[in-house]
């Protein structure tokens, strides 16, 4: 079975190498909208944190009185219509229809468009939202779209370094396009030892990038209607715990530490697939259920609260962005 992994590794590799070649000699054409674009991806298929990293982006330029809008493929949803999600202050479809990622962002006061053509994505929002600038959701592999910046995110606790492509392991493209990033976003710093944080970032500067440290920040519990309450609603509860991840793990650890803090009892921790859609699903008896804002949206269910979860960078992050972009108002 290792040698038709690594074959099959062989062979996607020749193909991502192939496709990035082609669009970077401009034997396939690239498309610019006529807004500045901000990419923000991965090397790496799973969670690694480009949702918070989005919004947070999306939030600070906000911030800055900027009117940006998100560009979201919408993975798994019902359509592959191009639609406008939200225009920042209304949602207009439903989370089957946006996904399950993008009605997240839309929640959050964020314009919106999904569509697998995010050109054609731009030009709706461009017609129908007036943003001033696109951030491009996911946006690393998309090379049909001429972006300004290009932000890679790295996994502290699963560096690309340390990582194969897919089939033998995570990677969805060769390492060493590492390159293609203007600079690197750290998430999930906080999960390792200090010697393991030194060791990590003494690796990290031997790739000649900027770098910036995203810190975790959790801002308590939402319920079903993303009313907010404070932790201490969990304690002396007797919880369930469930998600649909790309990472489940990370989320049950995080869940494991807040137990202790706040005094709950974790009844049970239950796995599903990533962007699981819980038409057909049942939970055991509890006080309360605990998942994430990327679960809750899909569940009408009392008792059930979601952990939000945000990133906080240091301003000269922002400030980067609006050195490369130029951060003005390109609407009145």
């Amino acid at each position: 079975m290792k040698v038709v992994y690594f074959i099959l590794t062989l062979i996607y590799g020749f193909l991502a190498v192939l496709r990035r070649y082609l669009y970077e000699h401009n034997i396939l054409k690239k498309k610019r909208l006529p807004l500045p674009v901000i990419s923000i991806g991965n090397l790496s298929v799973g969670g690694t944190g480009k949702t918070p990293l989005t919004i947070f982006t999306a939030k600070q330029l906000q911030k800055k009185k900027l009117k940006p809008c998100i560009l979201s493929r919408g993975y798994k949803r019902k359509t592959d219509e191009t639609l406008v999600v939200s225009d920042g202050e209304k949602i207009f479809v439903s989370w089957e229809y946006a996904g399950d990622e993008p009605y997240i962002m839309a929640k959050r006061g964020i314009p919106v468009v999904v569509g697998r053509e995010r050109y054609k994505a731009g030009l709706l929002a461009l017609d129908t939202i007036k943003p001033d600038l696109f951030i491009l959701d996911d946006g690393f592999q998309h090379f049909q779209l001429e972006r300004d910046i290009n932000i890679l995110i790295v996994d502290s606790t699963n560096p690309f370094w340390n990582d194969y492509l897919i089939p033998l392991g995570r990677l969805r493209e060769p390492r060493s396009f590492y390159k293609y990033a203007d600079f690197f976003v750290i998430t999930k710093l906080s999960n390792l030892t200090q010697k393991q944080k030194e060791a990590f970032l003494k690796e990290v500067e031997k790739f000649n990038k900027p770098y910036f440290i995203a810190n975790e920040k959790l801002s308590g519990v939402i319920d079903k209607d993303f009313n907010r309450f404070d932790f201490s609603v969990l304690e002396g509860k007797e919880i369930v715990v469930f998600a649909g991840l790309g990472n489940n793990e990370q989320f049950f650890n995080t869940v494991k530490r807040l137990s202790k803090e706040y005094h709950f009892k974790i009844k049970e921790f239950i796995s599903f697939p990533d962007h699981f859609d819980y038409k057909e699903f049942d939970l055991p008896e509890a006080d309360i259920y605990l998942t994430t804002e990327k679960d809750i949206i899909k569940i009408d269910k009392e008792n059930v609260f979601a952990i939000l979860y945000d990133f906080e960078l240091d301003d000269k992050y922002i400030n980067k962005i609006c050195e490369k972009i130029n951060c003005v108002h390109t609407n009145s």
